[in-house]
């Protein structure tokens, strides 16, 4: 009997989870501090950054920043990760595991904690990214150099 109320628990959950009036990612006020979760389902893309910071994109354009508390050491090695979303949200605190493609299989590997969210602007995240819009001067070619003259020079003419 516990088993079969666990499991209509479980799925009314999991229904409520996928409700239109499910939390979308500008539900949850932004501060200073930054948003606690963002609704995993709204997630596009990520870009991994370094092994403290990691960029999430969303389907509406906005872009965060999670800062995670502690360094997450092969992150920007492997630069890919998986979660398990809780409720179709992704929250600080959350643990997401490092994916480590050994060539012939891809692992699992360590285990890290996120940090809050903080909203970003494209080009803050391009600066992150180390992209810029801005395209480098062409280097001009180099000046041709004057022929040497072969034979003797003016010391050796008397």
């Amino acid at each position: 009997m516990l088993n079969k109320r666990v499991y209509i628990l479980a799925a009314t959950c999991c229904v409520l989870s996928m409700s239109p009036l499910a939390p979308t990612l500008a539900d949850e006020p932004s501060d200073a501090e930054g948003q606690r979760c963002l609704n995993s389902r709204s997630i596009a893309k990520t870009d991994v950054i370094d092994d403290y910071n990691i960029l999430f994109y969303s389907r509406g354009r906005a872009i965060y920043r999670n800062t995670l508390p502690r360094r997450c050491t092969g992150l920007a090695r492997d630069k890919r990760f998986m979660y398990q979303r809780t409720a179709s949200r992704l929250c600080m605190s959350d643990i997401i595991n490092v994916l480590h493609d050994s060539g012939s299989s891809i692992t699992p590997g360590r285990s890290c904690r996120l940090g809050r969210f903080h909203p970003i602007s494209k080009e803050e995240a391009q600066a992150l990214q180390g992209k810029h819009d801005i395209e480098p001067e062409p280097i001009p070619p180099p000046e041709p150099e004057e022929p040497e003259t072969s034979g003797t020079n003016s010391s050796d003419k008397e």
